[in-house]
């Protein structure tokens, strides 16, 4: 089916569940979601990572482009969490993988604006470690949408905690198969 756009009031909750509707199975993709928030509603997305798309820790004057490690994915485990409106977590990992890693982004959704080609996520929390929350420095994700479909989402964060920074950027691109 595909996701489908609708127009909304910039404070509508569903406009802050991105407005966007999916049916698309599992199909075998783990997530996890804090103790506190419960999963609302969970879509997949099938796409790739981009080759720019990695990881590197380091110390923070360090030059972190020569520590990077590229990241690997096939999917987008979309999770809408029932907490408080608009909390959504975005996990990308390989289906197929048996060790593969999971790299999620968890924030709060932003209202789109007119003329958007997109929709913001300020981004508190990453998940470097499946289960295991760490509040990020900076970051945000964009996604971006196409004829009104999702044709694909970039991440991006930093963590500064003693003395060490770890980064991590993701581009998915959508399959368009969708």
């Amino acid at each position: 089916m595909g996701w489908v756009l609708t127009e909304f009031s910039s404070g509508d909750y569903q406009m802050r569940k991105f407005i966007l509707v999916c049916t698309i199975s599992l199909a075998g993709v783990g997530f996890t979601i804090s103790a506190h928030a419960q999963a609302g509603n969970v879509q997949t997305v099938n796409g790739t990572c981009d080759s720019s798309s990695h990881t590197a820790e380091g110390p923070i004057d360090s030059d972190l482009t020569k520590r990077q490690s590229q990241f690997y994915c096939d999917s987008a485990v979309i999770t809408f969490l029932d907490d408080y409106p608009g909390h959504v977590l975005i996990q990308f990992s390989q289906k197929e993988s048996h060790h593969s890693s999971i790299l999620g982004f968890g924030g709060r959704i932003e209202a789109s604006q007119p003329g958007d080609v997109g929709t913001m996520m300020q981004v508190d929390h990453v998940y470097l470690t499946p289960g295991q929350a760490t509040t990020v420095s900076d970051g945000s994700c964009k996604l971006f949408l196409k004829n009104r479909k999702m044709s694909g989402i970039m991440c991006g964060m930093k963590v500064d905690e003693t003395g060490r920074r770890t980064t991590a950027i993701v581009v998915f691109n959508v399959s368009p198969d969708r």
